[in-house]
């Protein structure tokens, strides 16, 4: 797995003006409209994700006759749609939203197909770290714990700044955490692991410390912990920025402590972005991925899920915004001094059988 190093994010900034990148607005519906009468697939999320996909990236698309679908889950369980139908000689879906750690798997199963970068031009202005041969990074979001400000205050505890702070007895009962299907789970497991010694190889003490936490339930879906979340039925979870950033939009009291990786602080999650194999839409997909990677499809998008745009412009218009700004770590000295995973020292079959033998529920 390709390892970005954080001067390769703040690299970000060194992006072409915002006006003089991406297709102009004519040239998108001109080409758009070649594809007027076809059926795009797009495997991703749900809820507030698609209604942002639907209303900010592919809306040029739809309005010049393309019928998109959704297929929707995480991408752990499209992968295993995508598998499914392979065998029967089918394609279900024709551009998917994948995870950092499947991308090399689905590449050497053939899944997905190699990116043209000729049909991509939209990619030019994203650094170098975001763009491989079968992916493109579009967004990522910055794990943390989020909590409720409101809820913390009346029990008199204070904001989270590790993980391990989910071990307050004040909040038993009242702490969620990311099962190992959702990609919050990578993070939050991995930051435990530092705080009790370990790292990404010695992964053995964020077992108890997870068992010490005692949550409430373990979280798949990010919509249903959003529901308890704006019920005050749970108060903090390892989870990503976006998503405090859109409870707060809806009035939920919410904010976001940004955990020490070693002498990191926060950490990443990237979006890749696939071809999948034998599509019969490839031009539609990758007008799908080069209208993710549109500058204000990029800010646009960014702010709707509380997400990073890799396009550095897009990102820098989100301090512009006073959620976001207030939420999100945005700085390139944030970004350079950000966490992100090694998966070639973690080994994920491993821990997904000792999370399955040892995590009590």
């Amino acid at each position: 797995m390709l390892q970005r190093t954080r001067r390769e994010f703040v690299g970000m900034s060194l992006a072409a003006p915002l006006a003089a990148i991406g297709l102009s607005v004519a040239s998108r519906f001109s080409f758009a409209a070649e594809l007027s009468g076809t059926t795009l697939r797009i495997a991703t999320w749900g809820g507030s994700w698609r209604d942002s996909i639907n209303k900010n990236v592919v809306s040029d698309l739809i309005s010049s006759g393309v019928n998109v679908e959704y297929v929707l889950g995480n991408p752990e369980d499209n992968l295993a749609k995508l598998i499914a139908a392979s065998r029967q000689g089918q394609v279900p879906f024709d551009a998917m939203e994948g995870f950092p750690h499947i991308t090399n798997p689905m590449a050497k199963a053939g899944l997905i197909e190699k990116l043209n970068y000729d049909n991509l031009p939209n990619t030019k202005a994203a650094p170098k770290w975001a763009r491989s041969e079968y992916e493109v990074v579009s967004v990522f979001t910055e794990d943390g714990v989020v909590y409720n400000v409101d809820k913390f205050k009346e029990a008199g505890i204070e904001p989270p700044t590790h993980y391990t702070d989910l071990t307050n007895p004040k909040l038993k009962g009242r702490v969620a955490f990311p099962d190992i299907g959702n990609a919050q789970h990578w993070n939050a497991v991995v930051g435990l692991a530092y705080e009790s010694g370990g790292d990404e190889a010695h992964m053995d003490g964020a077992v108890k410390l997870v068992n010490e936490i005692s949550p409430s339930y373990f979280f798949s879906a990010s919509t249903e912990l959003a529901t308890r979340f704006g019920s005050g039925d749970i108060w903090a979870a390892p989870w990503h920025a976006g998503w405090a950033s859109r409870l707060k939009r809806s009035g939920v009291p919410v904010s976001v402590g940004y955990t020490s990786f070693g002498d990191r602080r926060a950490a990443i999650w990237q979006v890749p972005d696939y071809v999948v194999t034998n599509s019969p839409n490839v031009a539609a997909a990758e007008a799908f991925i080069n209208d993710l990677l549109a500058p204000e499809n990029q800010f646009e998008h960014g702010r709707a899920t509380g997400t990073i745009p890799v396009i550095s412009q897009a990102r820098i218009k989100l301090k512009d915004d006073p959620i976001s700004k207030e939420l999100l770590l945005l700085d390139d000295a944030d970004l350079e001094n950000i966490f992100q995973i090694d998966w070639n020292k973690l080994d994920e079959k491993a821990w997904r059988e000792t999370w399955s033998r040892e995590i009590h529920r």
